[in-house]
């Protein structure tokens, strides 16, 4: 199935559909702006009080004055606007989406699947891009400018290497480097053989230091190129410099620790790409006891990103526009409007927003039917994308299923977050078969989105043991109640998000890594979990709520794809931009011949 690019059937429908919006335009917008400079953030409080006592009271009437005033000119353009507006969403797909021309594509479809692996990306964040009136009220203000800079660092984040120092010492396990370690291929190989020049063509190695090397996030660029520099000392001669350990070491036994993108001999950086590793692994030797980190920069080499609560038209519109470039394929303005497929009128879409480096072949969407509250006022719901990453030599497509959501809000409101989570499980279900062939091989399906419960909290214990949480693997969670080391909460303080201890990327990374700090960024349940047993190996309160998901399941995929969990990372680098964490994932897909998986099933039977 080929995806059209515009939600409505005709050109001309679109075109009545852009002018409705521009006459309603003009009067929400001076709404916006009349709330909105009545309604101050803790920054902006701050800024107030070293300026002159009588220039904020002028600035907010004058504000409110002629906001007013343009709202009242307005109001019947913006009425007839809203005649014609109403009746087209009947007509309209409940999503728009982006194409351009990929130079990349060609080079994804080299992957084979067979006898070769592949990592794949995912990102998830709640941006909280609401309209600058509504925004506010979460703390959060300047949704454009928010928009931009977000969609900067993103894009910066998959044009980076994924390069990694290690260290073989008994203090190197910490919770940073034990993570990305898996993603990572030791290879042993004399020291006189490694490369002097600056420059590292793909398959070259690098050496192991005596350190972490730590990339500020504010230099993402210029430490990454500068790193062979970093080591140049040790590779021309100057011993003087190395350590101990190192030194007394015989040239075979000094291990060298090389990136994805450099083991691979492609000719093209394509995203995810690790052919040249093919690593043997089968499912009794996976690592289930995989480490998080708390990241101040997005991961490298990013494949899929979903967004949440992107409901402001203009941010994306933005994150569109800088996005695309990079990733080539965009879903965005998802949701209805009206009256259309909800049974309340719906003001605001459902504030997903998806970008994917990978051809989409099929989406869809549906309407959680039952909401309350302020909640009613969105069009939240689910959607439903199904991707090609690759071809088998066989011409099977291989493809991917990755689903984004976003849960009712209120709290108290258990019953209707349980009836969505079923909902979620029926519908992903009918997608899979619906889009489904036999023509193609299934090697990933993912969950991810703001479900707006945690696995800490009393009050949410229906939730924690829902099947789709039986059926779905959480990297984050041991069992209802539980949480691995190093699992941190998703939800920040609002009213603390500007205090210069969490202002900066690093600065809210160190302070997440610090219990008595966490407590007060970040948002904790109010009635815990108690665990009985007091197992060492468990957090029952973990660091805070994580209400954030990046869930994968397995036993929807093809049965000769095995799937390992290299990395799960909390991202600190918008600190200041939004109230969640942003969380990433990474995949790691491995597929055997089906004579080797006859040979490996008959081992496993004797």
């Amino acid at each position: 199935m080929v995806l059209r690019e515009s939600p409505f059937p005709n050109a001309c429908v679109h075109g009545l559909h852009s002018a409705a919006w521009a006459l309603i335009f003009p009067c929400f917008w001076s709404l916006d702006h009349m709330i909105a400079i009545c309604v101050p953030t803790t920054s902006e409080k701050r800024r107030k009080q070293e300026q002159e006592c009588y220039l904020y009271p002028m600035k907010v009437f004058f504000g409110v004055l002629l906001s007013l005033t343009l709202f009242i000119i307005c109001m019947p353009l913006a009425l007839l606007g809203f005649i014609v507006w109403a009746p087209l969403q009947a007509v309209r797909r409940p999503f728009s989406y982006s194409v351009i021309e990929d130079p990349m594509e060609d080079a994804r479809k080299q992957w084979t699947g067979y006898g070769e692996g592949m990592g794949f990306g995912f990102l998830e964040a709640n941006l909280c891009f609401l309209p600058n009136c509504l925004a506010r009220f979460n703390n959060l203000a300047k949704t454009q400018r928010r928009a931009a800079r977000i969609a900067t660092h993103i894009c910066n984040s998959v044009s980076r290497p994924r390069i990694t120092v290690c260290v073989d010492s008994p203090t190197s396990m910490s919770m940073s480097s034990q993570s990305r370690r898996n993603s990572l291929i030791p290879v042993k190989v004399p020291f006189n053989s490694l490369s002097v020049n600056g420059a590292q063509a793909p398959g070259e190695l690098l050496p192991v230091m005596n350190s972490l090397h730590y990339i500020d996030s504010s230099e993402e660029n210029s430490e990454v190129e500068n790193f062979p520099a970093n080591i140049s000392a040790g590779q021309t001669g100057e011993h003087h410099s190395e350590p101990a350990a190192v030194r007394d070491r015989q040239p075979a036994e000094i291990t060298e620790v090389m990136s994805d993108e450099q083991h691979s001999k492609c000719p093209a950086p394509s995203p995810t790409l690790g052919k040249c590793a093919i690593r043997p692994r089968g499912k009794q030797n996976r690592r289930e006891d995989l480490v998080t980190e708390i990241s101040p920069l997005f991961p490298a080499d990013m494949a899929f990103v979903c967004l949440l609560e992107v409901f402001e038209k203009r941010a994306a519109a933005k994150l569109k526009q800088l996005l695309q470039p990079t990733f080539g394929h965009v879903l965005y303005d998802v949701g209805v409007y009206g009256f259309q497929g909800c049974c309340e009128f719906k003001f605001l879409n459902s504030g997903i927003f998806f970008a994917s480096r990978y051809p989409i072949l099929d989406a869809e969407y549906h309407c959680f039917p039952r909401t309350r509250g302020e909640d009613a006022l969105a069009a939240k719901g689910l959607l439903c994308v199904k991707v090609q990453v690759g071809l088998t030599q066989q011409d099977l497509r291989i493809v991917g299923y990755v689903s984004c959501t976003h849960l009712h809000a209120t709290a108290e409101d258990n019953h209707i977050r349980q009836n969505q989570l079923s909902h979620i499980v029926d519908w992903i279900s009918e997608f899979m078969t619906a889009t489904g062939s036999k023509d193609e091989m299934v090697v990933f399906d993912v969950l991810c989105g703001d479900f707006n419960f945690d696995n800490s909290s009393m009050e949410d214990h229906l939730e924690q043991q829902h099947q789709i949480l039986k059926l779905y693997k959480d990297p984050c969670c041991i069992a209802p109640g539980k949480e691995k080391p190093g699992v941190v909460g998703t939800l920040l303080e609002q009213r603390t998000m500007y205090e210069e201890a969490v202002i900066s990327p690093e600065n809210l990374q160190r302070a997440l890594e610090i219990d008595e700090l966490r407590k007060q960024y970040l948002a904790f349940p109010v009635n815990c979990v108690i665990d009985t047993n007091d197992s060492p190996e468990a957090s029952t309160v973990g660091g805070g709520r994580r209400i954030d998901y990046l869930l994968y399941r397995e036993d929807t995929v093809a049965k000769e794809v095995t799937t390992d969990l290299e990395e799960f990372t909390f991202i600190t680098q918008l600190a200041g931009m939004t109230d969640h964490l942003p969380i990433a994932m990474r995949l790691f897909i491995s597929m055997t011949s089906e004579d080797d998986l006859e040979n490996r099933d008959t081992v496993d039977e004797f």
